[in-house]
């Protein structure tokens, strides 16, 4: 293969601003909410960002992820089918398996198959042991109150979301998407080079990366107020949502997670946000730093967004028209379960949820975390039961518990085959409409 135009290797980087519109003020992003004494118990650290970490945090606005934006500017330069076959066959067989492999590959495979210093392998299986403890706990949390949330709070992703078409249209399907990766990454030995989690994070990366590129040559991309399209704060964000926040979250569902499992599932979702592109600086390594580290995120996002009513509305009203095989030939039975569905959804999201967000929302403003509380202590309970009858009962809950974990994957994608994205014609991953 001829050599790409050095030109292209680059991705193209939208020149720097003093201060971008979503960004708090710094007057505002060091006020201190809570006593020190009382955030450096609970966080280690005061819970503002110091100066520096602001300013870390407002460069790294401006910043993508490198090694892969180089990988997708080498595709479209050299030809974007044949590339992509190529760089599928580097992720699924090695990159040995390609004679006379670009350079870009090569350097991005030899990034990513040198795993870090501080991996333990060992702990990625306990933290993926640790998730599938949880059934259907994870999914709640996911769509619940990392996504519900995370439109009303991080609305600075709504415009990505937004111009991809994710979430609002087709919604179930959108998350049966996210649910086959998290299912992918959780599996025991998923996190293995060519385990399901390790190859579905990889191709996900690719996707931030070719959307990246492409709304950055948007004319309407307004990178004056929402910087580059899935920086690292952004990134960091996403991956964090995944692990203190389920954490946090599993134990407001009742799930009981000590510190060994807290130890264990940082650790797996600090290799997976490495994996993704997030830059060992932002890496959290507790709990407590990851929390610290979401707030700092939390305050980049100070813009008015119009489109947290279209994200919330879509993702609401879901289950009334999600697939339910089993009910079938019932039609009255199915339309009972989808409203069941639907007011089980709203009830956990109102756990986090202000009068404010739950209006922006479309979520009602009588809505209560009934759900949440009332099975909250008998899965305490259960859970706990699990962990006096040992490793055995353990397991076999936790095999019963990826079952159930299918079957809703199944109901998400409906008729049509449980997998990770596949870009339609207009979307910006499209290898096609280019």
């Amino acid at each position: 293969m001829p050599a790409a135009n050095p030109e292209h290797h680059q991705p193209s980087t939208p020149a720097r601003q003093q201060q971008p519109r979503r960004l708090k003020p710094w007057r505002q992003a060091r006020r201190r909410w809570l006593p020190d004494a009382l955030t450096r118990l609970v966080f280690g650290k005061p819970l503002p960002p110091s100066r520096d970490e602001w300013q870390r945090i407002e460069a790294a606005l401006w910043q993508g992820d490198e090694p892969m934006d180089k990988v997708v500017a080498w595709m479209f330069a050299a030809g974007p089918r044949q590339a992509r076959a190529q760089f599928e066959q580097a992720l699924t067989r090695g990159i040995d398996s390609l004679d006379n492999p670009p350079a870009e590959l090569v350097e991005f495979f030899r990034l990513v198959d040198t795993p870090p210093a501080w991996l333990r392998t060992g702990l990625l299986d306990d933290g993926a042991r640790a998730a599938q403890m949880s059934g259907h706990v994870g999914f709640f949390v996911l769509r619940d109150l990392a996504l519900m949330g995370g439109y009303a709070y991080f609305n600075s992703f709504n415009q990505v979301l937004a111009a991809t078409g994710s979430l609002h249209k087709d919604a179930g399907l959108r998350l049966g998407e996210t649910g086959k990766w998290l299912q992918d990454v959780t599996d025991t030995g998923g996190m293995t080079r060519f385990g399901a989690g390790f190859l579905s994070t990889i191709r996900v990366r690719m996707v931030h990366a070719m959307v990246r590129r492409h709304l950055q040559s948007k004319d309407d991309w307004d990178a004056d107020a929402w910087t580059l399209p899935i920086n690292q704060i952004d990134m960091l964000a996403t991956y964090l949502a995944f692990g203190p926040v389920t954490l946090l979250g599993a134990r407001l569902f009742g799930v009981p997670v000590g510190l060994r499992e807290s130890r264990a599932a940082m650790h797996l979702w600090r290799y997976i946000g490495w994996l993704s592109g997030v830059r060992e600086e932002w890496l959290a390594i507790t709990e407590r730093d990851g929390l610290r580290k979401l707030y700092h995120t939390f305050l980049t996002h100070d813009l008015p967004d119009d489109k947290i009513g279209l994200m919330g509305r879509a993702l609401r009203d879901q289950p009334l028209t999600q697939h339910l095989p089993e009910l079938a030939g019932h039609p009255r039975l199915a339309a009972l379960k989808r409203r069941w569905l639907y007011q089980r959804h709203i009830s956990n999201s109102s756990l986090i949820l202000l009068p404010t967000q739950r209006r922006q929302l479309g979520i009602p403003f009588y809505a209560l975390p009934w759900y949440p509380l009332a099975t909250a202590p008998f899965r305490f309970a259960w859970l706990g039961l699990l962990k006096l009858r040992g490793e055995r009962a353990q397991e076999a809950w936790r095999r019963h518990s990826r079952e159930k974990q299918r079957q809703l994957l199944q109901s998400y994608f409906a008729d049509r085959e449980v997998d990770l994205i596949r870009p339609a014609a207009e979307h910006p991953a499209s290898i096609d409409y280019r």
